[in-house]
């Protein structure tokens, strides 16, 4: 927790999830709702649209950081939609630990569970949501949109399926956000750890931003997606020609997306029906 600052102007504290479901509205700034002991941080930003993006940051990186880390303010900041940051609370159990794909630890075993009765509370039902992330974000903004009917991601060179991922990664998240060595860490969790599965019932909107100079997400990430997915599905392309390895595509690009994600579009900028099918 020493790396945690907030500033104490508009700070909203709730001591459970069900004082927070409790509440009958929440005010802009952050709100920190207690589970488990550990705080899940989330940035209301209400502004008065029918659309409600919601943000999730990807591992960090470098060794100056200040947690809880909020993703998405620039990139968002002309578009008209409210916005929720959503920090990943696992990132406060240790200091080496940048990576938690927002899907739990040994203290909040469930917490996909409550962050998605979080994101159903702040986001009215007759509300539009995008859920929008990068790599581990992009993880995210998959899984949570899955659970959210209506709701459309916009992943950039997301994770889908950990099992695929970086065994150093994943086996440090593991022993330091759940505590659990050896083999077969992910069945061990009580978190959905494998995005295909999810697809494959699934009809859910997505523009899905991939670099395809990433080839270690095209091959084990992308591709395997792809593949799963039911006839019929709504998963639209966006393979962008950017530098080699696992490096976002310019921001311009991923703003445009975005931006038509928002706008409500049925199929991202330059992509068509047939082409993305």
């Amino acid at each position: 927790m020493g790396k945690r600052h907030i500033t104490s102007g508009e700070h909203t504290v709730y001591r459970s999830l069900a004082e927070f479901m409790d509440a009958r509205a929440h005010p802009a700034g952050v709100l920190t709702i207690m589970r488990g002991g550990v705080p899940i941080d989330v940035r209301h930003d209400p502004r008065g649209y029918g659309t409600t993006t919601v943000f999730f940051h990807a591992a960090l990186t470098g060794g100056r950081y200040t947690l809880p880390l909020f993703a998405g303010t620039r990139i968002s900041e002309t578009m008209p939609t409210n916005r929720v940051h959503v920090a990943d609370p696992s990132l406060y159990l240790a200091d080496n630990l940048h990576l938690g794909w927002y899907a739990g630890n040994h203290k909040q075993p469930r917490l996909q569970w409550a962050i998605r009765g979080i994101l159903n509370h702040l986001v009215p039902p007759d509300q539009k949501m995008v859920t929008f992330g990068s790599s581990g974000g992009g993880f995210a903004a998959l899984y949570y949109a899955a659970r959210r009917e209506g709701a459309v991601a916009v992943p950039v060179n997301p994770q889908t399926n950990l099992a695929r991922y970086s065994p150093v990664a994943v086996a440090r998240y593991a022993r330091l956000a759940w505590g659990l060595t050896g083999d077969d860490v992910l069945s061990r969790m009580t978190a959905s750890t494998d995005l295909t599965r999810l697809y494959r019932g699934s009809a859910r909107r997505v523009f899905y931003v991939q670099n395809q100079n990433d080839s270690t997400h095209m091959e084990g990430q992308y591709g395997p997606f792809m593949a799963a997915l039911p006839e019929g599905h709504d998963v639209h392309p966006v393979l962008v020609d950017g530098a080699a390895g696992h490096v976002p595509p310019d921001r311009s690009i991923v703003r445009s997306v975005l931006a038509a994600a928002v706008a409500g579009d049925e199929v991202p900028p330059g992509i068509t029906t047939s082409a993305a099918s």
